[in-house]
């Protein structure tokens, strides 16, 4: 269990469509006035060019792991000793192109996820290549963090914590507000059923797909409560209790009943 809180920080972006370079800078910009004792940064999904349906312009904006958002990732996470979470469009050495999920820490230390259940509304699934592996759990700061990326969040048994080996559910995302209701709750009931902090940190802004106000961006705890400190800027903060957490599960402790299962991947 985690012996320290953690302090996470929300930056809402508001993604200039398929121009990795302006939202880069963009980050950039803003990143310089997160609170200095930040442990953990959220961008949301696809921060770099969010997601076209457009085939080539997929094609276009995909990097490699090492390409120029990760390179810029890495930095800042090392220029601001915080670990850095969010997504970006990415592409294998198979030209395969998928919706990547990561994380880095400030020792350069970098686990990427691909995202397993590709949007079918919007066409995702005849674009990008789904996820072949379970999320991962990554150990920061004595805290168990595990990844999903939007529409995973709909899917209970995906995000299942057995025998709470996490801590955190972070879930970089881009969602539109015309179903900002089920976002919410579904968030909040991932975090109830799981016994675990739960960050949603969606896009800002407006593409093709819907709107992206301000305010969709959100943080709860593991009784479903809304622990998000919103600032004038846009940014979300939450300070995850790690003491609380081990308490409130060793005095309730529903996971202990919790059935077996097994994921076919």
């Amino acid at each position: 269990m985690p012996e320290s809180n953690l302090k996470v920080a929300v930056m809402p972006h508001d993604i200039i469509e398929n121009d990795a370079k302006a939202n880069i800078e963009a980050v950039s910009r803003r990143i310089s006035s997160i609170d200095p004792d930040t442990d953990l940064l959220v961008l949301p999904e696809m921060f770099n060019t969010g997601y076209s349906n457009i085939r080539e312009q997929l094609r276009l904006n995909a990097e490699p792991d090492n390409g120029p958002t990760m390179q810029a990732v890495e930095g800042w996470a090392k220029d601001y000793n915080m670990a850095i979470w969010g997504g970006f469009t990415a592409v294998d050495e198979k030209d395969r192109i998928y919706n990547r999920g990561f994380m880095t820490d400030p020792d350069g230390n970098t686990v990427f996820y691909d995202k397993r259940h590709l949007f079918r509304m919007g066409g995702e699934h005849n674009l990008l290549r789904a996820g072949d592996s379970l999320s991962p759990v990554i150990s920061y700061c004595g805290w168990k963090l595990k990844m999903a990326i939007c529409y995973d969040i709909r899917f209970p048994v995906w995000n299942r914590n057995v025998a709470n080996e996490y801590d955190a559910l972070i879930v970089p995302a881009n969602w539109a507000h015309s179903r900002v209701y089920a976002w919410r709750q579904m968030l909040i009931a991932r975090a109830i059923e799981n016994q675990s902090f739960v960050v949603g940190c969606n896009r800002e802004g407006r593409d093709r797909f819907g709107d992206y106000p301000a305010g969709d961006s959100f943080v709860f705890n593991h009784w479903g409560d809304d622990i998000a400190d919103r600032r004038d800027d846009g940014i979300v903060y939450a300070t995850f209790n790690g003491a609380q957490l081990d308490a409130d599960r060793k005095r309730f402790s529903p996971w202990m009943d919790a059935d077996s299962f097994s994921i076919k991947l």
